[in-house]
């Protein structure tokens, strides 16, 4: 009897001990999984000098250089590592199109949009005026 009542003690123990291990892992909450930083996130400036565009999150918005009275907005996505689609609307022609850009670097958009004419996009530094 005493035998039998070490050896249920021990396997009670190693149960114990076995639950306290994968409790801890299924009872810690959903697992936050980190996103990847936005790459175009901040300011960028028209080559053509007529406009400055926001990306934030996901959101877009273009701007006149002269007034800042908003001119297109729309969202963008990153399609892959480096390739970005924005669906814009214009609020002067009323239209809407996507375009396609390229990140070249840190600092540059190649930019396509569906009629084909492309542009460039660079970073605007930090309180630039525009």
């Amino acid at each position: 009897m005493k035998r039998f009542s070490m050896a249920f003690s021990a396997a009670t123990m190693t149960l114990a001990l076995a639950a306290c291990q994968t409790g801890s892992n299924q009872d810690s909450g959903p697992v936050e999984v980190s996103r990847p930083v936005d790459a175009v996130q901040g300011q960028w400036s028209d080559t053509s000098g007529f406009a400055f565009s926001n990306f934030n999150g996901g959101v877009f918005e273009s701007r006149a250089n002269d007034t800042k009275e908003k001119v297109a907005e729309g969202s963008y996505r990153f399609v892959s590592g480096n390739l970005i689609e924005i669906n814009l609307r214009s609020l002067i022609r009323g239209t809407q199109s996507k375009i396609n850009c390229s990140l070249v670097n840190a600092g540059q958009l190649n930019c396509t949009p569906s009629s084909g004419a492309q542009f460039t996009l660079t970073r605007r530094a930090p309180g630039q005026a525009g």
